[in-house]
């Protein structure tokens, strides 16, 4: 797969495809009577019921609905898991994440080689600039964008499209990194280039969107733009 052409800015997912979320799993499971089967459940539950919002014209936080996926998960398995407690569980862990090992010396790269580069999340505008700050990596981006603006969440084509309208380009001159397919196939269902990054555990959604890149880390991706 190749680019059509060069993008100038590049759109980064945050959660899984810049930061490591194994503390969050590991909480997760724990508070889920250590049961690590259940934690892509949770997650599906989250992305599932962010999507009910948008289909029902509500937000909130994403925060808020993993705390009440979590709650759900609990009450499928017979436990009882109030929302300030599925909060608790998940604050800590998710406003301390690392970042994967691949990720400063990619943005290094890709920030020398000219690249205008944009943390783009579902999570509320506060905790991003926290988890980036504390994962020490938000010096290495030009700007910080959270869907609490738009009050809507990716996939939806207009996300992406207000994204790049903030950033001042056009769909085309944009790229969309991230570990999830969903999102790959969105921003590319909203014109879009992509890329898709190769992280343990996760491809491609078969019957999505193909990306114009599938690569296997941040190292990966700055060298196929010659970075």
């Amino acid at each position: 797969m190749t680019v059509i052409e060069r993008p100038k800015v590049l759109f980064f997912d945050i959660n899984e495809t810049t930061l490591d979320m194994n503390a969050v799993k590991t909480a997760i499971a724990d508070t889920l009577g250590n049961n690590a089967d259940l934690v892509p459940v949770w997650f599906a539950q989250l992305l599932h019921h962010s999507l009910v919002d948008c289909a029902t014209n509500q937000y909130h936080d994403f925060s808020e609905i993993g705390a009440a996926s979590l709650a759900m998960v609990a009450h499928s398995q017979g436990m009882t898991l109030s929302m300030e407690e599925a909060k608790s569980a998940i604050s800590g862990p998710m406003t301390s994440l690392p970042a994967h090992d691949d990720v400063t010396e990619g943005l290094t790269r890709l920030k020398q080689a000219g690249y205008t580069l944009v943390a783009f999340s579902n999570s509320a505008e506060a905790g991003l600039n926290k988890q980036l700050h504390q994962a020490g990596i938000r010096q290495h981006f030009d700007a910080v964008l959270s869907v609490s603006t738009m009050k809507r969440y990716k996939p939806f084509p207009d996300v992406y499209q207000w994204a790049v309208e903030t950033m001042g380009v056009d769909t085309h001159e944009s790229m969309m990194v991230a570990a999830h397919g969903w999102d790959v196939s969105g921003a590319k269902a909203a014109g879009l280039q992509t890329a898709f990054i190769e992280r343990p555990g996760k491809m491609m959604y078969p019957l999505g969107l193909t990306p114009d890149l599938s690569v296997s880390d941040f190292l990966a991706l700055a060298s196929a733009l010659n970075a």
